[in-house]
């Protein structure tokens, strides 16, 4: 194995990807509504508060990173538990950051939101939103970072269900499913040169530094801006329904990107 693939040089790599990512994804990623079906209120009065469950999590429908090099910076005694409570706790991340930017999305247009631990009852008057990952995949961090242009791009796919409390009874007001990828961004190859690339973290670092002085706004992973970029389409979609609904002013209501295979 040639020289520079040592354990400094691999995580200065590691750590110079993940910066260039968080600072070049944010004009990249995109995310979109596919739309399910929908119900009338059975009270239409404006819901007393909105809680949100954090979605469900499935160990196996998480991906982690699947790149040789990627596999040989981790510790290499890590046994199976242990991949699989990673895993799992990737999923959890992402769960955690969707469900506080919801909250925070839907406090922004007026309503009482709670994040709640699932399971939690419900008052009469309440809504609930609920809902599961299908797909949480991290992509390939080394093949995104060098190649690009899709490449290895990470992926979170959820379905979600809107619930009123009414009388008693829980009644399904929507039930929709959102998609968001990281996009097709330029790798370093393309962005700093082949050279640059291959140099390894030092390079690497430096253009990720330089890339957030603009002030991009950065997040902890991927996947935390794939989450804040799905937040803001299934508030946008209910934000489409509760103003119809008199809960909000038409001016309220937000722009909703829609799958366009549909």
């Amino acid at each position: 194995m040639p020289k520079y693939f040592d354990s400094k040089l691999a995580s200065a790599a590691i750590s110079g990807s993940l910066l260039l990512i968080a600072a070049m994804v944010g004009g990249c990623a995109t995310a979109n509504v596919s739309q399910g079906t929908t119900a009338a209120p059975v009270s239409t009065n404006r819901p007393s508060q909105i809680i949100v469950y954090e979605f469900a999590v499935s160990a196996s429908e998480v991906t982690q990173n699947q790149s040789i090099l990627q596999r040989a910076y981790r510790a290499v005694a890590m046994d199976t538990d242990q991949q699989a409570a990673s895993q799992l706790q990737t999923g959890h991340d992402a769960a955690k950051d969707l469900s506080d930017e919801l909250v925070r999305k839907l406090t922004e247009l007026g309503f009482n939101a709670q994040q709640m631990p699932r399971g939690t009852s419900a008052p009469d008057g309440a809504l609930i939103i609920d809902g599961q990952f299908q797909n949480v995949d991290e992509g390939n961090r080394l093949r995104r970072l060098v190649i690009g242009f899709g490449a290895g791009a990470s992926k979170l796919d959820t379905e979600v269900n809107v619930n009123q409390v009414a009388n008693g009874a829980t009644t399904q007001l929507l039930d929709f499913k959102t998609h968001a990828e990281s996009g097709k961004m330029p790798g370093a190859a393309m962005t700093m040169g082949v050279g640059a690339a291959a140099q390894g973290g030092a390079a690497i670092g430096a253009g990720a530094a330089t890339a957030t002085l603009g002030g991009v706004r950065t997040y902890a992973s991927t996947m935390g801006y794939l989450a804040d970029s799905t937040a803001k389409q299934i508030v946008a979609y209910f934000s489409q329904y509760a103003a119809n609904q008199g809960w909000i002013t038409q001016e309220q209501a937000q722009k909703v990107r829609l799958d366009n295979n549909q």
